[in-house]
């Protein structure tokens, strides 16, 4: 029974440290061009499902990562693995859910420059843009 609670004591740490709110969730400090990590918002951007999500987040604001499932077509650890992606390249932030404080929701980071335009949405980080 003893070796059984480690593992789920173990199991709740990984959990808690790869998947709930940091003190610091946003690693880029300011919202310009030059503080951009060209690579990091290349892969993110390179994948059709963070671009789903991206574009998701910048229309509807933050959401926990159950609703986001049917926008990523993909189960919620799939989800997850991909919303961590994207906080970990300073494009997302996550921030307790007021009505269950047991959810995070996910959220664009302050610094991501969204810009609302005739056609809708866009992304401008300074060296591209995401049109949504």
């Amino acid at each position: 029974m003893g070796a059984k609670n480690c593992g789920l004591a173990a199991g709740w740490k990984f959990f808690k440290d790869n998947f709930m709110a940091d003190t610091n969730p946003s690693p880029v400090p300011v919202a310009n061009a030059a503080a951009w990590n060209e690579d990091l918002v290349f892969a993110v951007l390179a994948d059709p499902v963070r671009r789903k999500l991206l574009a998701t987040l910048a229309l509807k604001g933050g959401q926990p990562a159950s609703g986001l499932m049917s926008v990523a077509g993909r189960r919620l650890d799939a989800t997850l693995k991909q919303l961590v992606s994207m906080r970990e390249a300073g494009l997302l932030v996550t921030t307790p859910d007021p009505q269950d404080g047991r959810r995070m929701l996910y959220s664009l980071a302050p610094a991501v420059p969204v810009k609302k335009t005739e056609a809708g949405v866009e992304l401008d980080f300074g060296f591209c843009r995401l049109r949504v």
